[in-house]
């Protein structure tokens, strides 16, 4: 979680959070707090953070990174396959939209988890993470001071291909209808972002 006294951005998991916090601890822009990457915290809802903090968003904005969603599914595969001693992970539940929680016990559940934890709701702006600098620029800068320079090139941290290398193989016409039926809020969310 970022955030400051206008607004608070979540941290969705394989959405550029690294690269977030990264680019907000080298501005060190007054006001702001950047949790630290090694907590599991950083991933706090606005609802656990306020319950467990006794902190409350109040009128700040609520900012989320957005992801298509196949693209989402394959790099937390990826990451949990090579980062997270889960080498043997399967692909296929990933066809059917369902993500490996670690934080759930260990089991494979639909990537709409995520938006209904984070309360995901008409007031909260979408930052795309293919067009990150576009939209910091556009719709975070005018919450910053007015001396904040903008957010021009934008290097993403752990985007990098998994370690093996391994190609996953496209998904079928049926595999992305299959994912958008198991997860409607997700895709909702994604054709309101991308159109499509």
């Amino acid at each position: 979680m970022i955030f400051s006294d206008t607004f608070v951005w979540l941290h969705l998991p394989k959405t550029g959070g690294t690269t977030m916090n990264k680019v907000f601890r080298e501005r060190g822009i007054a006001g702001i707090w950047v949790d630290p990457d090694h907590l599991p915290a950083k991933h706090d809802s606005i609802a656990l953070r306020e319950d467990r903090e006794g902190w409350l968003v109040g009128e700040r904005r609520r900012f989320l990174t957005a992801r298509r969603l196949d693209s989402w599914l394959v790099s937390d595969w990826k990451h949990k396959r090579c980062f997270m001693g889960l080498a043997d992970l399967p692909f296929d539940p990933v066809r059917c939209g369902l993500f490996y929680s670690l934080r759930l016990g260990g089991v494979w559940v639909a990537a709409d988890w995520w938006l209904r934890y984070f309360a995901l709701d008409d007031q909260m702006t979408a930052l795309r993470l293919e067009h990150l600098g576009e939209d910091l620029n556009r719709l975070m800068l005018p919450l910053l001071p007015v001396s904040t320079a903008p957010f021009d090139s934008i290097t993403r941290e752990n985007a990098a291909p998994d370690a093996s290398g391994e190609e996953v193989p496209p998904f079928s016409e049926a595999d992305l209808k299959r994912m958008g039926a198991n997860n409607p809020v997700w895709s909702e969310w994604q054709r309101h972002i991308y159109g499509y």
